[in-house]
């Protein structure tokens, strides 16, 4: 029940913001914004999100230490493939049928690789808010255009005061929660426990602990550091690349800087736990194109919806694929295994 629950507040949501994006534009509009179009950037920009999903296979590789061992690429592209087309109905699903996919394939715990994947996501998150500082101190160092997008008065002291009060319970809870299950793993490990479900618990636990801290034993850390730095140019470019499809840097002046800009934005959007980012994605993306840069906004919305659609057609069309391959080569391996 709650599971249908928050797919019915997801289908909300992206109904919601569909209509924000779309009630002030006209479908001619739409259409006439995008006469003139370059459909032909969409190859370097199906480029760009193959090469992003790909290193990210890469940089987990890093993360299974031992198992890489038998952790075939093309097992770890498809299930980072297989993980991004099951998000597109089920928002977070997908952060677990990845890992369940591979452990699948690995015969290796579930909950190993799923301390992987929170460990990933916890460090994707450290460095979204790095670019966003970044982005913050060098991009919008201008207080009036940074209030405009995020819809509140910067110069006013009272902002930061009311931000602090609104988070500081937030950060308790989260340390709480921490700390909480450090005691709990802790006494878990070090007490004789005889229940069966309880030894269970203790070694799903210590297998999801293991996981999380396999960034301890990693070999190649400045590769990790460099692959991380990599996806996100490739998330980067994916925004960079189709503003060349409505000339925006020509018109509007647009470069890889505001590209960073926009992709922060599209991850606030794609936070939200719309099916496939359908809704916020637009939003976000044509809102921050109209407040920051002054693109009218049936360029800014037909920008937003076909880089979205794009994003899934590519996903859609590579994720399948890439189970194939994954399965035909594995076929392939257990065909030569029995030969030897």
């Amino acid at each position: 029940m709650n599971k249908a629950i928050k797919y019915i507040v997801g289908i909300v949501f992206a109904v919601f913001f569909l209509w924000l994006s779309f009630s002030n534009v006209s479908f001619e509009e739409l259409r006439l914004a995008t006469i003139g179009m370059s459909w032909s950037w969409l190859f370097p920009f199906s480029i760009a999100l193959t090469f992003s999903h790909y290193i990210r296979a890469e940089r987990w590789r890093l993360l299974l230490g031992d198992t890489t061992l038998v952790a075939h690429r093309s097992t770890l592209f498809a299930g980072v493939m297989f993980g991004y087309l099951i998000n597109i109905p089920f928002p977070r699903l997908g952060e677990i049928s990845r890992p369940m996919y591979v452990a699948k394939q690995l015969h290796e715990s579930n909950s190993k690789l799923i301390g992987t994947i929170v460990l990933e996501r916890f460090i994707d998150v450290i460095s979204m808010l790095i670019i966003m500082a970044l982005v913050a101190y060098f991009l919008l160092s201008d207080v009036d255009t940074l209030s405009r997008l995020l819809g509140v008065n910067l110069a006013d002291s009272e902002v930061y005061s009311a931000l602090f009060l609104n988070t500081w319970p937030l950060i308790l809870l989260g340390m709480g929660l921490i700390m909480g299950g450090w005691v709990l793993y802790k006494r878990l490990t070090t007490t004789d426990l005889n229940s069966a479900w309880l030894l269970k618990i203790k070694e799903i636990i210590a297998q999801f602990v293991e996981g999380l801290l396999s960034i301890k034993k990693l070999e190649r850390p400045f590769l990790f550091v460099g692959y991380t730095v990599l996806i996100w140019v490739g998330y980067i470019a994916m925004m960079y690349i189709p503003f060349w499809m409505f000339d925006l840097p020509l018109k509007f002046d647009l470069g890889w800087t505001d590209a960073a800009i926009l992709t922060m934005a599209s991850a606030v959007a794609l936070s939200i736990p719309t099916p496939g980012g359908i809704g916020s994605y637009h939003y976000f993306i044509s809102y921050s194109l109209g407040i920051l840069y002054m693109v009218p906004e049936p360029t800014g919305l037909a920008f937003a919806t076909i880089t979205h659609a794009a994003t899934l057609a590519m996903v859609i069309l590579v994720a399948p694929a890439a189970l194939a391959i994954d399965k035909f080569l594995s076929l392939q391996r257990e065909a030569t295994a029995q030969n030897v």
